[in-house]
Formats: C-alpha cells, structure tokens, sequence
C-alpha cells in the first residue's frame, strides 16, 4: 500500500470518528443515552447503540463533507440495513441483559452533511 494511500485512509477513519462523536453529542441533546460506541462482532458493526426511552437504538452514522458525490442518505441501502439488523440481532443475543430491559429496538441513522445533522428514526423497520 502506496504512503498516500495510507494517509487517505488514516483521514477518512479520523473523519468517521468524528462524525460518530458529533453523532452521539448531537442525540444525547435529543436525551438518548449512550449504551455502547463501535460495537464490533465477527458479522459486522455498529457506530452506537444508545437508549430512548424504553427503545433500544442500533444507530448508522453516514458523513458527506458536501454533496458532490451524493448525500449521505444515499449510503444507506436496503442491504446495508439488513446488515445493521443482523448485527443488532447478534447483539440481543449476546447480550440478555439488554434484551430484557428493552423490549422493543429500532435502527435510526444520522446523516451528516457538512455542518448539517439529520436525524432518521426506524429507517430499519424493525
């Protein structure tokens, strides 16, 4: 792997990262609560898992700097929800302690756009 390519890489991750950060600052305004950030299993992962209420939250985070390649919402398919769901899934299983003290769980997305936060709840359909 080519030196720039690394840099390209090391970048992007560091903007993902932010992204999730701003993400979760910006639903705890909203008055969710942070249960776990980058939950990783061998299926996939997940950017947060976050309480509402008496929801539990699986939560894709999606950043553009600007539009010229797309919006962020366009990055979340109907495959990449499947994958979510899966991975939220795998999650209640492993953790019974979660599943009990909610009954019931949705996936929402943030989308960023530059400065711009988005809000999506139950894009998942669950």
């Amino acid at each position: 792997m080519q030196k720039s390519e690394i840099r390209a890489k090391t970048k992007n991750y560091s903007k993902g990262k932010s992204s999730e950060t701003e993400a979760k600052k910006y639903l705890e305004n909203m008055g969710f609560k942070l249960i776990e950030a980058n939950y990783d299993c061998d299926i996939g992962e997940i950017d947060l898992i976050m309480a509402d209420s008496d929801w539990l939250v699986f939560v894709e985070v999606k950043f553009k700097a600007d539009d010229r390649m797309g919006k962020p919402e366009e990055m979340i398919s109907r495959r990449k929800l499947a994958q979510v769901r899966r991975v939220a899934e795998w999650y209640l299983m492993e953790h019974e302690e979660m599943r009990k003290r909610y009954q019931k769980y949705r996936i929402d997305a943030v989308c960023m756009l530059g400065k711009e936060i988005k809000h999506y709840a139950n894009c998942g359909e669950t």
